[in-house]
């Protein structure tokens, strides 16, 4: 399940540790040796949210799939270096989805948080996800622009939140993580090359879908849960 919400973040080890085979993590990364998407993923669930990110970008390892990969891999350092508890499989779906409203196979025209959100429910759902993980994947998705903390959420919503400024904007908050790892490791092994122009493109296509998003999250569990809205 994922993990607990709470004014304080708990301390423990990574739901499934033990169950699960060797994949790649944050530790791995070395600037001199490339990495990809397809090494974070061991289970159906993670498999089917790269697949659905790929099919809504219609790309393999472009820019916005190494973004995922960037910031999923950030998100882990950020609770391994804190001790915070967090469902892997749930972060790393949320990581992979939690930008995928923005592109035709997974809009509606709605702001592109909700879209991503309910793209990430018709993913998830038929693999048999139980309300409360599916509701932490989607509130990851919805809540990452938000402005304050969401440590009174599921773990892994306040990790996508973190992780996403950081990847994003790592002049304006790093929350810990040391600049040297992002540009010396990370940003090699998960080319970086090409963020800014993709990002800007986007922008400019979408940005009336974008920038409500950015400045009005939805309320939790409100009426924005894509159960309600489809």
């Amino acid at each position: 399940m994922a993990s607990q919400a709470g004014t304080e973040p708990p301390v423990a080890r990574r739901v499934g540790e033990s169950d699960s085979p060797r994949r790649l993590r944050w530790q791995d990364v070395r600037g001199d040796t490339r990495r990809r998407a397809d090494e974070l993923v061991c289970t159906e669930a993670e498999a089917a949210a790269l697949a659905a990110l790929r099919t809504a970008t219609g790309e393999t390892d472009g820019d916005m799939e190494r973004h995922t990969v960037r910031q999923y891999l950030i998100a882990e350092r950020l609770a391994d270096s804190r001790g915070i508890a967090y469902d892997r499989e749930v972060l790393l779906c949320a990581s992979f989805l939690h930008d995928a409203g923005l592109y035709g196979p997974a809009s509606s025209g709605d702001v592109y948080i909700k879209d991503s959100a309910r793209y990430a429910r018709r993913t998830l759902e038929p693999l048999g996800w139980p309300e409360d993980r599916l509701r932490a994947c989607i509130d990851a998705c919805e809540q990452h622009h938000a402005f304050t903390s969401r440590w009174w959420m599921p773990n892994e919503v306040e990790l996508v939140r973190r992780s996403d400024l950081v990847e994003v904007l790592p002049e304006l908050a790093r929350f810990g993580i040391p600049r040297s790892w992002l540009k010396r490791e990370l940003w090699h092994a998960v080319p970086r090359a090409g963020f800014w122009p993709a990002l800007l493109a986007i922008l400019r296509a979408h940005w009336r879908r974008m920038l409500p998003g950015m400045f009005r999250p939805p309320v939790p569990g409100g009426s924005s849960d894509p159960a309600e809205s489809n």
